[in-house]
């Protein structure tokens, strides 16, 4: 070995040669190709259910909101149908109580009418009646009574072509019984007083008088009524 330092750094030592070729210099990196093959190894390593997946949970989200929607709707269907029954059952309740209402008040028109009629007619009959007991002369008395049969007998057809409330029936009943009964007393005295018969006169007379009581008592058990 020489002692010369700067011999010594270009010797090449026995034995290092084949181990330095062998070693040689170190390869160079590609980077662009290690890139694109850990892509492409990226791209083949996401799992194939991903997209499946996505589109299966968008379904269940879709699902799920139809789902809430036709419960909601159900519900509220549901809760209108209780609402309408509901309805259904007071406007039942108020249909009874009008259609009471109007029976009540058909009731109450049709004895308003049967009582005007009856005021009216009556009022009539009892002038009529008054004349007849002061008449003091022939004519004036069969005038009178002339004026008091047609009164009556207007009177007695009123009162059946009258819609009479049940509750005067009975009542009603007793007065075209009185009626008649005046008619045909009035009739008699009128016959009388036609033929200078007394007797019819008087008996006619009599009798319309006892007729006309009975009218008035169905006049009062009609004042009756009414309270």
């Amino acid at each position: 070995m020489s002692i010369n330092a700067e011999v010594d750094g270009i010797v090449t030592l026995p034995g290092h040669e084949e181990r330095i070729e062998a070693v040689g210099p170190e390869p160079q990196a590609e980077p662009a190709r290690t890139y694109v093959a850990y892509e492409a190894a990226a791209r083949r390593g996401r799992p194939a259910w991903i997209v499946p997946g996505a589109i299966a949970a968008v379904g269940l989200i879709v699902a799920g909101a139809l789902g809430y929607l036709v419960y909601s709707t159900t519900q509220q269907r549901d809760a209108l149908h209780i609402q309408l029954v509901a309805t259904k059952t007071t406007l039942a309740s108020t249909q009874a109580t009008l259609t009471a209402a109007q029976t009540e008040a058909a009731s109450r028109k049709v004895t308003a009418d049967y009582v005007a009629l009856y005021v009216g007619d009556q009022g009539k009959v009892q002038t009529d009646y008054q004349n007849v007991v002061n008449c003091s002369s022939y004519s004036e008395c069969r005038t009178a009574a002339q004026q008091m049969l047609s009164d009556m007998q207007a009177f007695q057809s009123d009162r059946k072509s009258a819609n009479v409330p049940s509750a005067m029936t009975s009542t009603d009943s007793s007065l075209g019984d009185s009626l008649s009964a005046a008619i045909a007393s009035d009739q008699e005295f009128i016959t009388g007083m036609d033929n200078d018969d007394a007797a019819k006169i008087k008996d006619g007379f009599t009798k319309l008088g006892a007729a006309m009581l009975n009218v008035a008592k169905a006049e009062s058990s009609i004042g009756t009524e009414l309270n």
